[in-house]
């Protein structure tokens, strides 16, 4: 983040305009700066626990990860992410997740790993946890509220359970 800074403190910035044969002028990078600032200098610190399955894979949520961090620079926070696998949920309980500031379910495919996602949503909505599903992840939030909420117990997606007595989401 801070290289742009240092190509217009070096006057490479100016080279390349005159190469270029483009009007001369003085680069605003005040918004650049700031970024520079908040990474530097957080005012707060978030811990985000992202509860998915593929974190062997390391680019599997690269974009949700730099999302996050970008995020953190509109409210001056360092964003910390904590990858947590659903077996670890499943095998050990909620413990892990008590420190965090709010989780995320990302997306996902398979039945590995379903029950875990839906306890740490369940987690989040008994504990008053700031809570982001995104595709699959809101897809076993709303299993999550049918089966915890509502009392339909065997409440599913007819992607894991086609014969579910209460399918509250279909793939069509």
């Amino acid at each position: 983040y801070q290289i742009p800074l240092l190509l217009k403190q070096q006057g490479v910035c100016d080279l390349i305009a005159q190469k270029l044969r483009l009007a001369e002028g003085v680069a605003d990078l005040s918004d650049w700066e700031h970024v520079v600032q908040v990474r530097k200098n957080p005012t707060a610190v978030v811990s985000i626990a992202m509860v998915g399955k593929y974190f062997e894979l390391a680019d599997a949520y690269k974009s949700l990860s730099e999302a996050l961090s970008h995020a953190g620079i509109q409210t001056k926070s360092k964003v910390k992410v904590n990858y947590i696998s659903p077996d670890d949920i499943t095998n050990h309980g909620t413990d892990v997740l008590r420190d965090a500031d709010a989780i995320l379910v990302p997306g996902g495919f398979g039945e590995r790993g379903i029950e875990g996602k839906i306890r740490a949503i369940q987690f989040a909505r008994e504990n008053n946890v700031p809570f982001l599903g995104i595709c699959l992840g809101m897809q076993l939030a709303v299993v999550e509220f049918a089966r915890h909420v509502l009392g339909w117990k065997t409440a599913n997606s007819t992607e894991f359970n086609a014969d579910t007595q209460f399918p509250v989401v279909a793939l069509v």
